[in-house]
């Protein structure tokens, strides 16, 4: 039997705008997460403006995660994932397995009396970040003791609501959807990595996301080892990108790293701000406007870190090679950030696997036509955003509403070719 249910895998912004596209069509839509929160990394990344907006869209993602989680048409199902899959374009058969919440998301009141008791450290009962939907707290099964054989109980005995519950079990459930699309996101590169530039052993060193969570939370950037404002910043490019394993250009980090830099430079116009970088990538619209306004504030060196160490003094000292000069160099900085790019997100392959779709070489999933295409090799089965290939916000929303409107096109064209078909007979 034909349905005209569509599943949704993925609530990043580029699913978010998929599953809104379809419902306000009036499409009924399951939009499942595999996460305790909806709306992926850029739910967590902060607005960049000064006096002017910087256009960075970090406001959108919050509107439209908003209206996804209380739109009628849209089943949010958090902590699940795709465990089979069978049937054909329009009568798809999809296995779903939801794993348990351990906190019940209506009776929490984020009050962080369990965080305050919990004894692991890293603590296994944790607020999500500030603009997380829904705002509960999270129980990692990997960190809590309960789940290593251990009798504690102390965040469910400090609950005032008793919103913890230990006992929960997975639920499988089956859902018939006409057509799927997958926006699984991406997963950021792990700088630790790139060993010789510190990070995880200099506190000093951040990533962009680090950064972007920083303002987020504080609204303000200080060093994570005193507290004090940082007077001189380091930001280096392609960390992760344009690389021996990661060829492609990841197309955010010129951008964030800019607008990042802007923002820090609005607050204080004394602080020393130096990018390096390979190329710019100052493409979309009006950024190469914002390259002009700032590149008499910002120091932008063209060549490439190679090394960071520590100083007996806390200082990090950023051995580079300066291509204007054509020699290796050396400064000083109180806080570098790296600007780590876009990675095929780590499930991708199992998912293909389930689906039958098909991976790039890059690791990304792959579409019929690399120009702009939502279609995968399977009828019926759509990707969004950048479990395809590195996107910006904006560029992420287009994609999700472009693989929206061909799963409604496409549906439709099923449907009138069945009914031909039964005319026939």
């Amino acid at each position: 039997m034909e349905s005209k249910n569509v599943l949704v895998v993925g609530s990043g912004i580029s699913g978010v705008a998929s599953a809104l596209e379809l419902a306000n069509a009036g499409v009924s839509v399951y939009l499942i997460e595999k996460e305790a929160v909806i709306g992926g990394h850029s739910a967590s990344f902060c607005c960049k403006a000064t006096d002017i907006c910087s256009k960075c869209s970090a406001c959108v993602v919050s509107d439209k995660v908003k209206e996804a989680v209380i739109h009628p048409q849209i089943t949010l199902l958090t902590n699940s994932t795709i465990k089979g899959l069978g049937g054909e374009l329009g009568n798809f058969h999809v296995e779903i397995i939801q794993q348990p919440r351990y906190v019940d998301e209506e009776r929490c009141i984020a009050c962080g009396l369990c965080t305050e008791v919990c004894p692991t450290d890293p603590k296994a009962i944790y607020p999500p970040f500030a603009e997380a939907t829904p705002f509960s707290y999270i129980l990692d099964e990997g960190l809590c003791l309960r789940f290593k054989g251990e009798r504690c109980d102390l965040c469910r005995g400090s609950c005032p609501t008793k919103a913890i519950e230990f006992e929960l079990k997975s639920k499988e459930r089956e859902l018939n959807v006409g057509a799927i699309i997958v926006a699984t996101g991406f997963d950021v590169f792990d700088a630790r990595e790139k060993g010789s530039l510190g990070y995880g052993r200099y506190p000093n060193v951040l990533t962009g996301l680090d950064l972007e969570q920083i303002f987020t939370r504080e609204g303000y950037l200080r060093l994570p080892t005193n507290g004090k404002e940082p007077r001189n910043i380091a930001f280096i490019q392609c960390v992760g990108s344009r690389d021996e394993g990661h060829g492609y250009c990841s197309q955010v980090c010129c951008k964030y790293a800019m607008k990042l830099a802007g923002l820090i430079k609005y607050q204080n116009p004394d602080t020393q701000v130096t990018i390096f970088y390979i190329d710019l990538q100052t493409t979309g619209k009006g950024f190469a406007q914002f390259y002009e306004n700032y590149k008499e504030s910002i120091r932008f060196v063209r060549g490439v870190p190679v090394e960071i160490l520590q100083t007996l003094s806390g200082e990090l000292e950023v051995r580079f090679e300066d291509i204007s000069q054509g020699k290796v160099c050396r400064d000083t900085f109180d806080l570098v950030v790296l600007s780590v790019g876009i990675s095929p997100g780590k499930n991708s392959w199992d998912l293909a696997r389930i689906l039958g779709i098909n991976l790039a070489d890059d690791g990304f999933f792959d579409v019929r036509d690399p120009l702009g295409s939502n279609e995968t090799n399977i009828d019926g089965v759509f990707v969004a955003g950048t479990c395809q290939g590195p996107k910006d916000i904006p560029d992420s929303i287009a994609h999700g509403i472009a693989a929206a409107s061909k799963a409604m096109q496409v549906l439709a064209e099923s449907a009138i070719q069945r009914r031909g078909n039964q005319g026939r007979h």
